[in-house]
């Protein structure tokens, strides 16, 4: 061998060697370095993954409660997730630390509620550091300071609330790589004795062993760009999650944008310092259209017009309501529309929170009420004219439902019935009808009026005027009832039929008269004509020759010319007092003297023959002393009495003597006439109505139901009163009480005429 290819051969020898020697001490450092990135870059990647998958059971908010331990829930929603994950991954242990470094998970039981405080990777990750360490078999773990079994490498990583947020925990996972660094350890062994091998068979394997270092090159070539290959496979995955989270966001947004724009009523969203997060497209049209949206940043400006926040004094914010009771509020404020014109909202403010809870403004909903409220002011003032027609008519105004029970009264109608409102309101309207056979108002097709007597709430009876129409409002029927009463009418009707009848019975009785005058004219004159042939008879004697007493008649005949005589003068005196009573008489008060005119009465009413069977007693007090009155009305009220008497006596003639009582007496002063009977007397329903006008008990054609009703009005315009006393088969008292010397109104008096009296009956 030459020596140049000998020193070639040692030269090449040593230049290999030396080159082989550098290649392995390169090769090992560079496989530590590779490894350390390797092991640091896959598993801190494969820790985030494992960690990020945890937040789905919970880990970040089981952390934020800054608890000494897990939920056991939350710790079997963790080994669960674990296991379903770790299955394919070679991890030998996880473990998650709280912020004071206490093990609050551990895959290894026993290892939970250790204290690592001391832990320099615990603590860096806390401080929001990713920490890695390789640790070989026996060796002694820088981090937490035990000697590890098996060869591994740990990779701690904090845990944050949210992301970019607060720190609550660390995770770290533990990896085995034993078989790693066992393969990585015998591949440094074969190329040691490789290069041994080379170096004795250099002059063999001088080629292959450049070759087999060209390979082994290529080899570690394709591995670090099939790793490579690999890290950027996982960063391409996750910057495509990244995007299609990103697009799913923007999506979600302007789906939301599209569903608040799809409300009609202007929404806005308001952060806490009142700028403007979001707003619809109603609330867009609030900004003038020559202005910069832009310059609307706070919900001030777009409401109110204003440069500063509202202070509460001019309206209540709702705002700040929200935020102080943490509920909706609703208000009403006065807000602006697009052309700066005031305008009435109804404003729904609703508190907007965080999914963890926080407040993060106010949804406000403004809802435009302008036509509303003028309406509202504008009915308002039309039901106030309503309600003041209402309760100033005089007239009753019920309103009914379809059964007829009472929904609402004016103020009148609560007078009408003597009742208050809530006694009227409810009941039925056919409650106030006299008798239950009257036709109800209610169930009316069209308008319908009549007059009917109605009770007030005290049982009292009262004539009234209904008038009921139907009501067309909504579906349910009803109708209004308006009632009116008509007491006035009714009397002043009773009046003017009083005054009819009084004018009728005047004319007729003035028709009496004048026929009586007539009739007592002619009885006259052969009354007169019977006197004076009797007077003659009593002159001559039968032979003609006078006087009589020369040739005196016989005894009979003499009687019979006496009685002639004596009936002629009673039928002249009887004549002369008929005439007497049916001529006219004034009407001006007088000094009378009581007592002769009852006598006067008493035997003017003796000639009726409808007295024969009664007994009729004069009881007059001789001192009487005289009244001022109208004879002629007196008289007519004294005779009604006693005929009404006779009448009352005419059940007593079958069962006994019919007795009548005229008396007179002083009373203080005033003077008392009494005229009693013991006829059939009265019941008290009679006793109780006998003043009242037209009412009779007498059949029909023999009264008319004003005697005692007329005797009472003389009696009163006399200033005086009449009072009756009866008991029903037993008798009347009927008291007439006259004032003594009291000067009276001529002109009332005047107004009862003899003719209103004389003759009717009770």
């Amino acid at each position: 061998m030459s020596p140049w290819l000998r020193q070639f051969m040692l030269i090449s020898i040593v230049g290999m060697t030396l080159l082989l020697t550098s290649l392995l001490f390169f090769h090992l450092d560079l496989s530590r370095d590779y490894l350390d990135e390797h092991l640091a870059t896959n598993n801190r990647s494969l820790a985030a993954l494992l960690r990020n998958s945890l937040f789905d059971v919970g880990i970040r908010e089981e952390l934020a409660r800054d608890l000494p331990e897990l939920d056991p829930a939350v710790t079997a929603a963790l080994d669960r997730k674990l296991s379903s994950e770790l299955k394919w991954v070679p991890v030998n242990k996880v473990k998650i630390y709280g912020t004071d470094g206490t093990v609050l998970y551990s895959s290894i039981k026993e290892e939970i509620g250790r204290d690592a405080s001391s832990n320099r990777g615990v603590q860096e990750a806390l401080s929001g550091m990713a920490v890695a360490d390789l640790v070989q078999r026996d060796h002694r773990n820088e981090l937490d300071g035990s000697i590890e079994k098996i060869d591994l490498h740990q990779q701690y990583i904090p845990i944050r609330e949210t992301d970019g947020g607060k720190i609550v925990g660390v995770f770290e996972i533990y990896t085995d790589v034993s078989a790693m660094l066992a393969a990585i350890g015998g591949k440094q062994r074969f190329v040691f004795w490789t290069i041994a091998v080379s170096l004795l068979l250099f002059y063999i394997a001088l080629a292959m062993s450049f070759s087999r270092t060209h390979r082994l090159l290529l080899k570690e070539r394709r591995r670090r760009e099939s790793h490579l290959a690999d890290l950027k496979r996982v960063h391409d995955e996750l910057e495509q999650r990244v995007e299609e989270r990103t697009a799913e966001l923007a999506k979600q947004r302007g789906f939301l944008q599209s569903v608040i724009d799809g409300i009609g009523s202007p929404l806005l969203v308001i952060r806490p310092d009142f700028t403007i997060a979001l707003v619809n497209r109603a609330a867009r049209r609030l900004i003038p259209e020559d202005a910069d949206e832009s310059e609307y940043r706070f919900c001030y400006q777009m409401s109110h017009r204003r440069d500063t926040p509202c202070d509460g004094t001019d309206h209540p914010c709702s705002f700040s309501q929200v935020m102080r009771h943490g509920r909706p509020a609703r208000v009403r404020h006065t807000h602006y529309d697009a052309n700066n014109q005031p305008i009435i909202v109804d404003l729904l403010s609703t508190p907007l929170y965080s999914s963890d809870g926080e407040f993060e403004g106010v949804i406000e909903v403004e809802h435009d009420v302008t036509q509303i409220v003028r309406m509202q002011a504008g009915l308002i003032e039309s039901e106030a004219r309503l309600q003041s027609i209402m309760d100033n008519v005089p007239d009753a105004i019920l309103t009914c439902d379809a059964e007829g029970a009472i929904l609402s009264v004016n103020p009148s109608a609560t007078r009408l019935f003597g009742a208050s409102s809530s006694d009227l309101v409810g009941r039925p309207l056919s409650d106030f009808f006299v008798g239950s056979d009257e036709s109800r108002p209610y169930r009316v097709t069209q308008p319908m009026q009549r007059e009917m007597p109605l009770l007030r709430k005290d049982g009292s009876e009262f004539p009234a005027e209904l008038w009921a129409g139907p009501l067309h409002l909504g579906d349910d029927p009803s109708f209004v009832t308006v009632i009116r009463d008509i007491t006035s009418r009714v009397f002043a009707q009773e009046e003017l039929e009083k005054t009819r009848q009084q004018y009728f019975h005047q004319e007729k009785m003035a028709a009496i008269g004048q026929l009586a005058a007539g009739i007592l004219h002619e009885v006259g004159n052969p009354i007169a004509a019977i006197a004076g042939a009797a007077y003659e008879l009593k002159s001559v004697n039968v032979c003609g020759v006078r006087p009589a007493g020369e040739c005196p008649f016989d005894d009979a005949v003499t009687r019979n010319i006496d009685l002639i005589d004596t009936q002629t003068n009673r039928l002249a005196k009887i004549t002369r007092e008929i005439a007497d009573f049916a001529s006219p008489r004034p009407r001006e008060c007088e000094l009378l003297d009581l007592n002769s005119l009852l006598r006067s009465t008493a035997r003017l009413l003796s000639y009726d023959r409808r007295f024969r069977d009664i007994q009729l007693d004069l009881d007059l007090d001789k001192d009487l002393p005289a009244i001022i009155g109208v004879a002629d009305q007196l008289t007519q009220v004294f005779m009604n009495l006693l005929i009404n008497a006779m009448d009352a006596c005419t059940c007593r003639q079958a069962t006994g003597k019919a007795t009548i009582t005229l008396s007179s007496d002083r009373d203080g002063d005033r003077v008392q006439v009494t005229v009693a009977d013991n006829g059939c007397g009265m019941s008290d329903e009679t006793l109780n109505r006998a003043m009242e006008p037209f009412y009779t008990t007498k059949p029909v054609g023999r009264g008319t139901g004003l005697g005692l009703s007329l005797c009472d009005s003389i009696i009163l315009a006399h200033q005086g009163f009449l009072h009756i006393e009866s008991v029903e088969n037993e008798g009347t008292r009927v008291h007439v009480f006259l004032p003594i010397e009291t000067e009276l109104d001529n002109k009332n008096i005047g107004g009862a005429t003899d003719a209103e009296s004389a003759g009717i009956g009770r």
